[in-house]
């Protein structure tokens, strides 16, 4: 009997212990930086021309979760990226192409329990709004932006992420979240309010 009590106090302590990592009602702030989709991909077909070059930001993230309880966490994402590039045709005219996407999604994510207490390792989804915005510019007379009209689709958007925050403190930490939304990665600090 006192061993059967002995293993369930190590039990219910390792239990607290994991709770501190991620408790009931504590909320966090996340800033980061992801990696990108490998925009400059979709426009290395330009390098061949004079003066190529490839500019890209992002996307840079804020994000809040507040713990609603001991394994479940809600909160609200946003996302920022920009990406274009600039060349010269052959008759000398400049040509330049620029992305941007803004995203805003609540989140919901799940808390796994580990015997760690800074460590929390994570899965979520996230549904809400994506905002598109492109520019085709250039000094060719016979330009047309109309011609370079991109369909943009719906602006509902969603996330599928596995994510751990380390905290190195009781209230800073950082994180890294992958998985689909708009970066394949993204990596930063999290604070503890």
């Amino acid at each position: 009997m006192r061993k059967i009590l002995f293993i369930l106090s190590i039990c219910v302590s390792i239990q607290q212990v994991n709770a501190q990592a991620f408790e009931k009602e504590n909320n966090f702030l996340q800033v980061g930086y992801g990696l990108g989709l490998g925009y400059g991909r979709l426009l290395s077909g330009y390098q061949t021309n004079s003066g190529y070059k490839f500019s890209g930001f992002g996307p840079a993230y804020v994000s809040f979760e507040r713990a609603i309880t001991d394994r479940f966490g809600l909160g609200l994402a946003v996302s920022y990226s920009s990406y274009g590039g600039k060349w010269l045709d052959a008759s000398n005219y400049d040509y330049s192409y620029r992305w941007s996407t803004l995203s805003i999604m609540a989140r919901g994510a799940y808390h796994f329990s580990v015997r760690n207490d800074k460590f929390d390792p994570y899965l979520g989804v996230g549904l809400g709004f994506l905002k598109y915005g492109y520019k085709w510019t250039s000094s060719d007379p016979s330009f047309n932006e109309a011609n370079y009209n991109v369909s943009l689709g719906t602006p509902l958007g969603y996330q599928i992420f596995a994510g751990a925050r380390y905290m190195f403190s009781d209230n800073v930490g950082g994180y890294v979240e992958v998985g689909y939304g708009l970066s394949v990665a993204n990596l930063g600090l999290t604070f503890k309010l």
